[in-house]
């Protein structure tokens, strides 16, 4: 993958050595790209109180991470963020893979428009998913495709080109849209010639479009694909559409009278997340600035509006958390193996919703040994913590153990999904999150921050017994926003739904392109690793329509 992270950005270090010393930041510019759409950077200031918690943090062992990239993440650590270096504004996905190409006559966007299920040559439809409904469901809300012969139907339609077309000469405008049609029409008829001569099994289903609604009380409506169907729902919705279209757990998609058209019944397991827990130990030494002086302090706010508009540097260009650490268990747990031993007795179906398939709980038996190693691995994070700067040290589980699934009731689009995320079924992601809080009562009470920022130690309580511990983490458990694995890039007969090309078991063209098909997560946030994912198929799929034309010629 570290070709495909450093593909996709454009990586600038920090503005000065002086800096970078002082903040422990020291860049390895191997695993860095200098060339790519997403403008990655440092913010141009620093929460003082970030540094603090670094010292307390080495005080007591947690070694700092010059450079999470490289790979050696289980410290503490400045992390590179997603920032236009210049103008210390968030570089978004908008601004760097849409912005740069909307004068392509080929790209096409509808917005507000929800695709109701795959189509596949020869192959049965879900009737249910093919029907208008007078239910009045929230989701999808664009207007209903009304002309005649258009691609996607009406208002919700922007031809991205437009733009970028109506600055260039007319008869520039005109080449283009000609030299498009002409290479469409060609591409066209030899998918055709094709498509005649490969037969319809389950181990080549070919798609030939999707059908979408702008609701549910909208006719349906169909875009024809050329060439692959790709899929990028996320965690949540690449498996309910896989299911609406026929792929997934045999008996079922059978149950809601579905055409089966692939028996996947990895489709919608696996799911896990990173869950996290807050605690609060509010800062009480008033001499370090903090983010809450934003909203409390008007002079605060007035000066770092003026930092921002005038010199674009202050507290305007960064977040709340700007410092964080990724510790490994064994840097926080004194010697302790309770953990990693209660991990290891672990049989791998006892945790695991009921009813699986043998292919999952094969799945699972292959990543159980894996997880279990990284938590006695001093190398490897276990981990967040997640400093706000005000006194908030909220923890992540970095490598849960415990799966949910995703599932639909009825074989209507327009049901949301049926989501168990099943967090803290496996006790072992409660255990790390206590060893991570009794971690951070050793933090306000006896380091470099107990001395200089004054904490008051107010959630979890400071004289909490673990049994208490573990009621509140029950209590106040949420997500990080990281669901992943309900599509995974594992072999089928583990549960996989994809292959290493992440195209989807038993079709020729479909492909799921979104943090569904990370197999495990790993101990990061997800932005950058779907980044890296979508680059490397971008380059696959080039490789794949180079080889398509040469047999077609």
């Amino acid at each position: 993958m570290l070709p495909y992270f450093k593909k996709s950005e454009t990586f600038t270090p920090v503005s000065s050595l002086e800096k970078a010393t002082f903040l422990s930041i020291e860049d390895d510019v191997a695993v860095h790209g200098t060339n790519g759409p997403v403008n990655v950077s440092f913010s141009d200031y620093y929460w003082n109180s970030s540094s603090v918690l670094f010292h307390a943090l080495n005080e007591l062992g947690v070694p700092t991470a010059s450079d999470p990239n490289s790979g050696t993440i289980a410290g503490a650590s400045f992390l590179p963020l997603d920032l236009n270096p210049d103008t210390q504004t968030r570089c978004s996905a908008r601004n760097a893979y849409y912005d740069p190409y909307t004068s392509r006559p080929n790209l096409w966007v509808s917005t507000s428009q929800y695709v109701t299920q795959v189509l596949f040559r020869g192959g049965a439809v879900n009737q249910q998913a093919s029907v208008s409904t007078t239910q009045n469901n929230p989701e999808g809300q664009g207007s209903s495709p009304g002309v005649p012969g258009g691609i996607f139907g009406n208002t919700t339609t922007t031809n991205a080109s437009t733009s970028g077309l109506d600055t260039l000469p007319g008869y520039q405008r005109s080449l283009l849209h000609k030299v498009w049609r002409m290479a469409k029409r060609a591409l066209q008829r030899r998918q055709a010639s094709s498509s005649v001569s490969a037969p319809l099994t389950p181990a080549n289903l070919v798609a030939i479009g999707v059908e979408y609604a702008a609701n549910a009380q909208s006719p349906r409506a169909n875009v024809r694909a050329t060439r692959e169907v790709i899929i990028a729902a996320g965690a949540l919705h690449s498996p309910q559409l896989l299911m609406l279209s026929g792929i997934g757990s045999a008996p079922a998609l059978e149950a809601l009278e579905i055409p089966v058209k692939v028996d996947l019944p990895g489709v919608g397991t696996n799911l896990h997340d990173h869950g996290q827990v807050w605690c609060w130990y509010p800062y009480y030494n008033t001499s370090y600035p903090n983010p809450t002086e934003l909203t409390s302090n008007r002079t605060f706010a007035d000066d770092a509006w003026i930092d921002f508009w005038i010199s674009r540097t202050g507290p305007f260009t960064t977040g709340a958390i700007n410092g964080v650490a990724f510790p490994a268990l064994p840097f926080i747990v004194n010697g302790s193996t309770a953990i990693h031993d209660m991990a290891s007795s672990q049989s791998p179906a006892h945790f695991l919703p009921t009813g699986q398939d043998p292919t999952v709980i094969a799945g699972f038996s292959h990543q159980l040994p894996m997880l279990t190693a990284a938590l006695a691995d001093p190398t490897r994070a276990s981990y967040e913590l997640i400093n706000a700067n005000d006194g908030a040290l909220t923890v992540a589980n970095m490598r849960p153990f415990s799966r949910g699934t995703v599932g639909i009731n009825s074989s209507n689009p327009f049901d949301p999904p049926v989501i168990d995320p099943r967090y803290l079924s496996n006790p072992i992601d409660t255990e790390v999150l206590l060893a991570a809080i009794r971690f951070n009562h050793r933090l306000v009470t006896d380091s470099a921050l107990a001395t200089e920022m004054d904490p008051a130690q107010l959630l979890p309580a400071p004289d909490a017994t673990d049994a208490e511990l573990r009621q509140y983490i029950a209590a106040k458990l949420q997500t990080e926003y990281h669901p992943a694995g309900t599509c995974a890039m594992m072999p089928r007969e583990y549960g996989g739904v994809v292959s290493p090309e992440l195209r989807v078991y038993g079709t020729a063209n479909v492909r799921v392109v979104d943090s569904s098909v990370i197999p495990m997560l790993p101990a990061a946030h997800l932005q950058a690793v779907v980044y890296g994912i979508a680059e490397k198929v971008r380059v696959l799929f080039a490789i794949c329509c180079r080889l398509c034309c040469i047999r077609a010629d």
